[in-house]
């Protein structure tokens, strides 16, 4: 019988043949290639590989397996094995590189992937060949998504092969599988089975005989085309030509063990015990489990061989069954007892096998022990806790989070209490970092819960410990619970020991320095919660605390943990002064103990005090130093930091595209959904923006919707908190909403979603928010015409002088001085000269940083309070300052500023002119008003800046009869805009406060 190549996909393989050379020519691709078991995915990779090779690229592969515990990046590992070195110019010893330092997180290990794929790419294009990748570890998934999105320009293509029905467990594939679907790299290409005539030319291939039109048609009944099934069908039927009659296997499991049945005993012994090994198997283990010699099990090898179950792997040493499916249908065949006793045996036989290099069969092992874990869990789960351990050392977080709970799951109710108890928590950390939220939650209270129930205050203190706070209501609360719970149970501990004659007045005295340096590190993190639950009263007694304690111990963790928590408890600007204090200390840590991620925090730490005293160009300065100490760290928080700084920096220099690629590659590195943090970070950024450039242009194009109801509420007002998170709360609450639809031109619902927030002596913001809460409160107030808001949050205001609207625990954006928010609000209170004066300095302040944008946003408030207030040379100046604001915009692409500085030119321009004629004017006549009384009070309501609808209230009429005021007065006065009213009015208070002397005078007796 023959053995026949690909039969059909003629559109496949043309479509294949196309984006080969797409990708070698630099337009990279992600071809997801997706069917039933047997349906010819490998055959279509090998026709793939084929092309590849007449090209000249090269090709490497990487096969998942079902069920085998295979180590950490296993996908990875097999494409980029150390045999590649000298290909291409990357490192050649990249599965060192993948078991680097755990204290390094893994976008370093990612980078280093990526750039050897690049390298291998280079020379003439590159083929990645995965094949089952449903079964692939999550890690190997994960660097598989990292590299779609970096593949831009590279000259690779990768074709991956999946199971659409028949995958298993399956779970970390089916999380990736979206991801990767909405790469712009990534086509799917669905396979499906052969037609009637393609399976008659494969059957006819197989059996090297003509079959008849109804036997192939029996086949493709049977089969639905598939071509596995088709062929093993075909092997199983007769050489004669006379059919008729004769009957057909009904399932795959009965045409394997028809085949099996022919074999040998020790042939079919061997079949069995390899197929509990996985798809490919090495003789040596089969043997050690068989207990022969290596070489005296090769024949019955050879003799499953050529009944066409297995073949020779490419691996010296290693055998494979020529399809998954057969290695199934093998093991399902297989008693569940005999099933139970050879996965024993094979974790014995692994053990003796590999015990030279163990490392790498951890997982392996521990998959067969669980498998034979019915009457001993106990090497079940000590290897699966060691798999697990060696997993978080390779950065495989969820590698590491899979065997622990496979640990727990083998243990049962059986395991010790307080065994099962740390395998939670160390679970528990594994979720964590891999930024599994929930399931890091939900194994963080089932270990403290057992915890309390064995006594054990220690290991509530290490579970509380494991985590942080991340800005999400319920998960902060629960985490400052159970710190306080182990202070209070490591205090009744220290109290009840006879052995400690300490004063018990005095907490310090009652431990050893490891209790100390524990209780430190455990009242830090009760303080940094507090901070996310706006607890001030709280962080600040446990971070004043830890600090103290902090300073007579020698653990480096404990100072570091103590500073952590003082610096985001003394996050208000009034403490900035002593935070630079705290980031020159903590940078010094860093510097000495050679730990780069402290000193990453105290140079955000300075940056932080930086922002808050304006000064744009220390932060220029300082990145470069914050950029050298994250590529030290790696990982995915600390590159989220500096792209956040980053893309502040350049919103707050007016470079709004370089903004708002950087904001969206952050958020792109740090998830929203991983940690909420990253969402409130870039919609704050998208806010200042949107104001700048107009909300059409940023990336949301529509307002975004208020805060979801079910969000946790605010311990002090009962309202929604948008997550928790104070960034978010205020740029996703109805603050943030109420300004994008401001932007958008929908001031009314702007009014109802504003009001939404509550009242303004409500609103508790924490200590690193409240500034810009203030000051971005009365930007929206002032927008929807909340006048009594705006006085109140303008008296908040005042308080802040001095000082810039930023965030003091790790800045987003920069919304300027708060002197342009002040004298923005007393423009519409109608405070002018106030409102010149704050304007003055505010422009003063934004000229000296540079910051471009804020410059020409001052200009034009400093030019409309001028022309409202027209003393003498206002006008001019507000001409002068215009003209600058119209040209930077311009240059800016701040397109509504440009439209608004043409504006205000023309009210300006209009404003000057009735100046002049009103001066004029009134050197000839005593002024006499065209206008009635009732118009003259609407012209005096106008010019304070007020609306119709405030109007209406202020003068107790409705608001359409204050509109037709407003209109009549536009009318007499041969006016277009409210503008020229208040301009008039303004003069007219000019006129008289001239007139008035000199009439006096004129009248006085003589």
């Amino acid at each position: 019988m023959g053995a026949p190549g690909l039969v059909g996909r003629r559109r496949e393989r043309a479509a294949i043949s196309g984006w080969l050379a797409a990708a070698f020519g630099g337009a990279p691709m992600l071809v997801l290639c997706g069917g039933e078991p047997g349906i010819g995915k490998t055959r279509l990779a090998t026709e793939a590989a084929d092309m590849a090779a007449a090209g000249g690229a090269l090709t490497r592969w990487a096969r998942a397996h079902e069920g085998v515990g295979t180590p950490p990046f296993w996908l990875w590992r097999q494409l980029l094995r150390s045999d590649l070195a000298g290909e291409g110019n990357g490192p050649a010893d990249l599965p060192t590189t993948i078991e680097a330092n755990s204290e390094a997180d893994r976008i370093a290990l990612f980078d280093a992937v990526v750039r050897r794929v690049f390298a291998l790419a280079e020379r003439s294009g590159l083929l990645l060949v995965v094949e089952d990748a449903q079964w692939a570890d999550e890690p190997s998934l994960l660097l598989l998504r990292y590299l779609a999105r970096e593949l831009r320009g590279a000259r690779v293509l990768v074709l991956a092969t999946h199971r659409t029905v028949g995958a298993g467990d399956a779970a970390p594939w089916r999380r990736i599988l979206p991801d990767l679907g909405r790469e712009p790299v990534t086509v799917q290409v669905p396979l499906a089975g052969l037609d009637e005539a393609e399976t008659a030319h494969l059957v006819r291939a197989v059996t090297d005989t003509d079959v008849a039109d109804d036997v192939a048609r029996e086949v493709h009944r049977r089969t639905g085309g598939n071509p596995f099934f088709v062929r093993e069908l075909a092997r199983m039927l007769p050489t004669d030509a006379a059919l008729a009659g004769r009957r057909l296997p009904a399932s795959l499991v009965e045409v394997v063990g028809q085949r099996a049945a022919g074999l040998s005993g020790p042939a079919r012994r061997m079949l069995a015990a390899a197929a509990v090994l996985g798809e490919q198997f090495s003789v040596a283990t089969v043997a050690a489990m068989a207990g022969r010699p290596p070489l005296d099990c090769l024949p019955p090898l050879e003799e499953a061989a050529d009944a066409g179950l297995i073949a020779a792997a490419d691996t010296a040493g290693a055998w494979r069954f020529v399809h998954a499916l057969v290695c199934e249908a093998i093991e399902a065949d297989t008693p569940a007892q005999e099933r139970l006793r050879l996965h024993r045996s094979a974790a014995e036989a692994l053990e003796r096998v590999y015990a030279g290099q163990i490392d790498d069969r951890l997982a392996d092992i521990a998959r067969h022990w669980a498998a034979a874990a019915l009457d001993d869990p106990r090497p079940a789960v000590a290897w699966a806790r060691r798999a697990a351990d060696a997993a978080l050392r390779s950065l495989a977080y969820e590698e590491s989070a899979r065997l622990y709970q496979l640990a727990l799951d083998a243990g049962g109710p059986t395991v010790d209490r307080q065994l099962r108890c740390r395998l939670l928590i160390d679970l528990a950390g594994a979720r964590w970092r891999a930024r599994d939220i929930e399931p890091c939650r939900t194994a963080t209270t089932e270990a403290v819960a057992l915890a309390r129930r064995i006594g054990r205050v220690d290991l509530i203190a290490q579970a509380a410990l494991g985590i942080e706070p991340i800005g999400a209501m319920a998960w902060d609360l629960g985490l400052r619970q159970w710190c306080d719970e182990a202070l209070a149970g490591l205090d009744l501990v220290a109290l009840t020991d006879p052995a400690d004659p300490a004063d018990p007045a005095d907490p310090a005295a009652l431990a050893d320095p490891a209790d100390l340096s524990r209780r430190a590190r455990l009242l830090a993190r009760s303080a940094e919660s507090s901070v996310y639950l706006n607890d001030v009263t709280a962080a600040e007694e446990s971070s004043r605390q830890a600090l103290e304690i902090a300073a007579d111990v020698t653990d480096p963790a404990a100072v570091i943990a103590a500073l952590r928590s003082r610096q985001l408890c003394r996050s208000g600007p009034e403490h900035v002064d002593e935070r630079a204090g705290l980031a020159d200390r903590m940078t010094e840590i860093g510097r000495t103990l050679r730990r780069s991620r402290e000193e990453m925090w105290g140079r955000l730490w300075r940056i932080d005090t930086y922002w808050e005293r304006g000064d744009l160009a220390a932060v220029t300065a300082e990145l470069p130093r914050l950029a050298w100490c994250v590529e030290q760290v790696g990982g995915p928080i600390a590159h989220w930091h500096l792209l956040v700084a980053r893309a502040a920096l350049a919103g707050a220099l007016g470079r709004y595209g370089e903004a708002l690629e950087l904001g969206r590659a952050a958020l792109g590195t740090l998830p929203a959904d991983s940690h909420p943090t990253a969402s409130g970070a870039y919609r704050s950024l998208e806010c200042m923006i949107a104001a700048h450039i107009g909300h059409e242009r940023v990336a949301t194009s529509q307002p975004s919707d208020p805060p979801d109801p079910s969000d946790p509420p605010d311990p002090r007002t009962g309202r929604s908190t948008g997550g928790g998170e104070a960034r978010t709360g205020i740029f996703r609450g109805p603050l943030g909403t109420a300004h994008m639809l401001v932007l958008a031109g929908r001031r009314a619902e702007a009014l109802g979603v504003y009001r939404e927030a509550g009242p303004v002596r409500s609103w508790h913001p924490p200590p690193y928010w409240r500034v810009p809460t203030w000051a971005f409160g009365s930007a929206v107030a002032v927008a929807v015409g909340e006048r009594h808001d705006v006085e109140l949050l303008y008296d908040r205001l005042l308080a802040e002088r001095g000082r810039f609207v930023v965030g003091g625990a790790g800045t987003a954006n920069y919304l300027g001085p708060v002197e342009l928010h002040l004298g923005r609000a007393a423009v519409f209170l109608g405070r002018l000269d106030d409102a010149v004066a704050d304007l003055d300095t505010a422009l003063a302040y934004c000229r000296a940083a540079g910051a471009a944008g804020f410059t020409v946003e001052t200009e034009c408030e400093l030019a409309a309070a001028l022309t409202r207030r027209a003393h003498l040379g206002d006008l001019d100046r507000a001409g002068q300052l215009l003209e600058h604001a119209e040209t930077a915009a311009v240059q800016l692409g701040m397109d509504p500023w440009a439209r608004r500085a043409r504006a205000l030119r023309a009210a300006a321009s209009a404003a000057s002119a009735t100046s002049a004629t009103s001066t004029a004017a009134s050197a000839r006549t005593p002024a006499v008003s065209p206008l009635s009384p009732r118009e003259g009070e609407v012209a005096e309501l106008v010019a304070q800046g007020l609306t119709n609808r405030q109007i209406a209230v202020k003068l107790f009429i409705s608001e359409r009869t204050a509109q037709t005021h407003v209109q009549h007065i536009l009318t007499r006065l041969g006016f277009s805009s409210r503008a020229q009213i208040a301009a008039w009015v303004t003069a007219r208070h000019q006129q008289q406060d001239t007139e008035g002397p000199r009439l006096r005078d004129a009248q006085a007796p003589r």
